[in-house]
């Protein structure tokens, strides 16, 4: 199944690795990067892996303590909504 990035969802994502390569070490960015495509694998496999949310109508995917995924699904491709900072506050994130 196809893989679309929206551009809120590569911005958070390019914010994400940037943070983690300044503020704790380019191996934590690596491995941000290797959960993210482990997955995005693990989604085009099976699209529905994640948890539908009603309020967000969209599925959440834990990417780690720290990252959710969200993302929809269609027939025909899965788009990876926005990557989501557990740690901010919950205002306006879709």
């Amino acid at each position: 199944m196809k893989i679309i990035w929206s551009k809120k969802a590569q911005y958070n994502f390019d914010n994400i690795q940037n943070y983690l390569e300044q503020f704790w070490s380019p191996l934590i960015a690596q491995k941000f990067i290797k959960d993210v495509l482990r997955i995005i694998t693990l989604l085009e496999n099976n699209p529905y892996l994640g948890k539908y949310d009603p309020k967000l109508k969209c599925r959440v995917m834990i990417i780690s303590k720290n990252v959710t995924l969200h993302y929809e699904t269609t027939e025909d491709y899965i788009e990876l909504i926005s990557f989501y900072n557990n740690r901010q506050k919950p205002i306006n994130f879709i």
